[in-house]
């Protein structure tokens, strides 16, 4: 692990809010794109170029962030690769979704966007505070699809409530995550419902020692840089903090400091950059260092993510019992060999769907709930021919 040590800070989840909503109302929103995730539509934003051998950017905003939000980050990584940006169920021009907004449920909404839009794996995901839990779910819950993160001063779920206490404990205010729990209450009263909708289930997850963050396991070992912000922001002028801002945000500064740095530690190719000259928003106030942690990812796994994903349609397809195709790999390309005929490339068109270059055909591969391949169908001239692999 390479850790670069500066300084750190965090915002509370409170002011995290309170930025959110500032960010809302001050940006000029994007164009719509509306996409139905399953009874309710998503306001996503897709640019760049998909190119072989790169893996797709995923953005996931922090608390209640439009598209906005990101600054010019997702523009400069789209020069590169394709990027995926969107909002979430009840922010910005997205519809409202099932409630509870939790992780579980986003992480749902979020694989089945990236699969109507017809953007296939393997994907990088960068996640923005409330967002660096989502993207550690969503890589736990489908870790064949990602192959990198990056941790924009996320959200510590690695805390547990013990730890959230001890920080109390430490700057001699045993009470305070109570007080600070009734004024943010009253100041999120006048935030919009979609805001409201996702701090409510923050708050449901603080209580909890942050438990329910961690119910889909950890990710596999993956390239991964976390960004710390290190420069201190106090809280909104609304908020009354019980003690010196700063003595508080240096015993946090301590704890974020041990929980992300073992997390770095996690991965062969992990880094930690904690950096003095921003506060929680990393991406607006220094988006050359967002985009560097992004380009890093993609340069560690670029080069293993196309092997990996391929991997698992190479075999043999029976369409009939003396004629079969048999799939094999060739660095970063798939080729198809039909019983007694000679060799074709595949190119890639979807997930699961590439077409021959040598004639005017289609394979379309079939998977299971686990993405594991199971058979494919051979689309020509009209017709459409089932073969299950058996190798």
């Amino acid at each position: 692990m390479t850790v670069q040590r500066l300084r750190v800070t965090l915002l509370t989840v409170l002011g995290a809010c309170v930025v959110a909503v500032r960010a809302a109302s001050a940006q000029t929103p994007p164009p719509k794109t509306m996409v139905d995730v399953g009874g309710h539509k998503l306001n996503v934003q897709v640019s760049g170029t998909a190119k072989p051998g790169v893996p797709t950017v995923v953005f996931e905003s922090g608390l209640g962030s439009p598209l906005a939000a990101w600054g010019s980050v997702p523009t400069e990584v789209a020069a590169s690769t394709r990027i995926v940006a969107y909002e979430r169920a009840g922010i910005g021009a997205s519809e409202p979704g099932p409630e509870p907004r939790s992780v579980k449920q986003i992480v749902s909404e979020l694989h089945a966007l990236l699969a109507k839009i017809d953007v296939p794996p393997p994907y990088v995901l960068v996640g923005h505070s409330w967002g660096g839990p989502i993207i550690h779910s969503f890589a736990a819950t489908y870790p064949k699809e990602v192959v990198g993160l990056v941790y924009d001063d996320p959200t510590d779920f690695t805390q547990t409530d013990a730890d959230m206490q001890a920080i109390w404990d430490k700057v001699g205010f045993k009470d305070g995550r109570d007080v600070m729990r009734k004024q943010t209450e009253a100041l999120m009263g006048a935030a919009p419902a979609g805001v409201r909708d996702e701090a409510r289930e923050v708050d449901r997850m603080e209580r909890g020692g942050f438990a329910g963050l961690r119910e889909a396991g950890d990710p596999p070992d993956m390239p991964t840089v976390i960004l710390l912000a290190g420069k201190s922001q106090p809280p909104p002028a609304a908020i009354t903090f019980p003690v010196a801002f700063d003595k508080y945000f240096g015993a946090q500064l301590e704890q974020r400091r041990d929980h992300f740095g073992k997390l770095a530690e996690r991965a062969a190719k992990g880094t930690l950059v904690e950096t003095s000259k921003s506060s929680h928003f990393i991406h607006l106030t220094e988006p050359e260092l967002l985009t560097w942690a992004i380009q890093r990812v993609l340069s560690a796994a670029a080069a293993a993510a196309p092997r990996e994903d391929l991997d698992r349609f190479v075999g043999v397809y029976p369409i009939v019992p003396t004629f079969a195709i048999t799939i094999t790999r060739d660095g970063d390309a798939l080729i198809g060999q039909a019983t007694g005929q000679q060799s074709f490339v595949l190119s890639r068109k979807s997930a699961t769907t590439f077409s021959l270059v040598v004639v005017d055909a289609q394979i379309e591969f079939e998977t299971d709930a686990d993405g594991i391949v199971t058979g494919m169908v051979l689309a020509q001239n009209g017709q459409r021919m089932h073969a299950p692999k058996t190798k």
